[in-house]
């Protein structure tokens, strides 16, 4: 079975059991939801059906080049495109109670504040709008040999914990990074230059999964983001003492939270495929 049969025996199983009124696509910016939005625009045609919406997550905490390359590339065409703005919501954490810590912890609430919150406001928004019996099915790149941790949680179907309705689905679940590769070269997608510089998409650079060498790379690359994290952290280590990248001593109820976060592929991936 090809790589293209097994996302779509996956999409055509996800579209059978959601029955979706709509079918969003996620993407980051990264090499992975280029590939899953770029197979899925392929495949649902041979379907006579097509991505509703395409959403994108400004955490304003990343490199924003990486936003302004997702805006000029699927900011048209046949679907919608809405931007899930964080806002001031990681300065405003930051200087409330200070970075969010390294490790799992820490990005599991990252995560949440970042990311979750403004994805569901968006689709509700967007989509949703108050009106009943409306199922959505989102796309995203999460691949299960990304690392450990992925292996471990990654499912090519899982409903939203948080938000009745809302079910993600995987279709590049058994693909490799290599069979990523080969089909965006086949295909001559557009790759957002700040993921070739960094390895990542850029668009999350909250600090609970990125080393001070990432940090110091991407700052040399895009000084205006690094000249911005540096006084945040400057205020922030003022406040609190805690700096960037440093653990937490805060207390946390990780059983409150969901690991399953699949708009971070690239955060703490072991293999760097982003």
């Amino acid at each position: 079975m090809t790589p293209l049969d097994q996302a779509k025996r996956i999409l055509v199983s996800a579209i059978d059991t959601v029955h979706p009124t709509h079918i969003v696509s996620m993407v980051s910016g990264g090499k992975d939801s280029a590939c899953s939005h770029a197979v899925a625009v392929e495949l649902l045609s041979g379907m006579g059906r097509r991505i509703d919406l395409v959403i994108h997550g400004n955490t304003r905490c990343g490199i924003q080049e990486t936003s302004e390359f997702v805006a000029k590339t699927y900011g048209h065409g046949p679907h919608d495109f809405a931007i899930a703005d964080a806002g001031t919501a990681y300065e405003d954490y930051v200087m409330r109670k200070g970075f969010f810590g390294r490790g799992i912890t820490g990005h599991a609430f990252a995560y949440r504040i970042l990311k979750a919150a403004p994805f569901r406001r968006t689709i509700s928004a967007k989509i949703r709008n108050r009106r009943r019996n409306i199922r959505i099915l989102l796309l995203n790149g999460a691949r299960r040999d990304e690392s450990e941790n992925r292996a471990k949680t990654l499912r090519w179907l899982r409903p939203d914990p948080a938000a009745r309705g809302n079910v993600w689905t995987s279709h590049l679940y058994d693909w490799s990074a290599e069979q990523r590769d080969a089909y965006l070269a086949e295909r001559s997608i557009p790759i957002n230059p700040v993921a070739v510089q960094l390895c990542r998409s850029g668009e999350c650079m909250c600090g609970t999964m990125q080393s001070r060498q990432e940090r110091a790379e991407a700052a040399a690359l895009y000084p205006k983001w690094g000249a911005w994290l540096d006084e945040l952290e400057a205020e922030s280590f003022r406040v609190h003492g805690l700096r960037w990248g440093e653990s937490s001593s805060e207390r946390r109820d990780l059983s409150q939270l969901d690991l399953f976060q699949p708009m971070c592929s690239d955060c703490g991936a072991e293999k760097r495929n982003v």
